[in-house]
């Protein structure tokens, strides 16, 4: 068995030596020969995980796109019930701290830029689609309210 010294010995050697016109040894070529199928099999390995991950990828951001499930789901729900009924999306909607999170991670994993503003000292939003989720923090943490329009 060649240690990984005597391989990595044996490449700086070999190059020295063939820049100088010498031959190998046999055993220095067995080394880096052994050495290369090494590399190949890990350069494999790692070509194949890329491959899977990037599949599991596009099987999470289909799932996603498809069943917008949990809060989202619920929300963009109460979107469309107010749009039938006014004609535009709603200007308001009150939510919980539970629905806030899941928007916030929401913007994050799509890289959306976060626009929080503070209406009152207790009170803040979140702009999500064209609508302004005020958070009610004193409510139940999963709450989600009907949405609104100014006035």
């Amino acid at each position: 068995m060649i240690s990984r010294r005597e391989v990595v010995t044996a490449g700086v050697l070999g190059t020295l030596a063939s820049s100088t016109g010498a031959d190998l040894s046999a055993e220095a070529a067995a080394a880096k020969a052994e050495a290369a199928q090494d590399d190949a099999g890990i350069i494999r390995a790692l070509r194949e995980i890329n491959q899977e991950l990037q599949r599991l990828g596009g099987v999470l951001d289909n799932t996603s796109k498809v069943t917008a499930g949990g809060f989202l789901g619920e929300i963009r729900l109460r979107y469309t019930l107010h749009l039938r009924a006014s004609g535009k999306f709603p200007d308001f909607m009150e939510i919980g701290t539970d629905p806030f999170y899941e928007v916030y991670d929401w913007h994050i994993r799509h890289q959306q830029p976060i626009q929080v503003t503070r209406i009152s000292e207790q009170r803040f939003a979140i702009q999500w689609m064209f609508t302004q989720l005020i958070v009610r923090f004193e409510v139940e943490s999963k709450f989600l309210g009907v949405p609104f329009d100014r006035g």
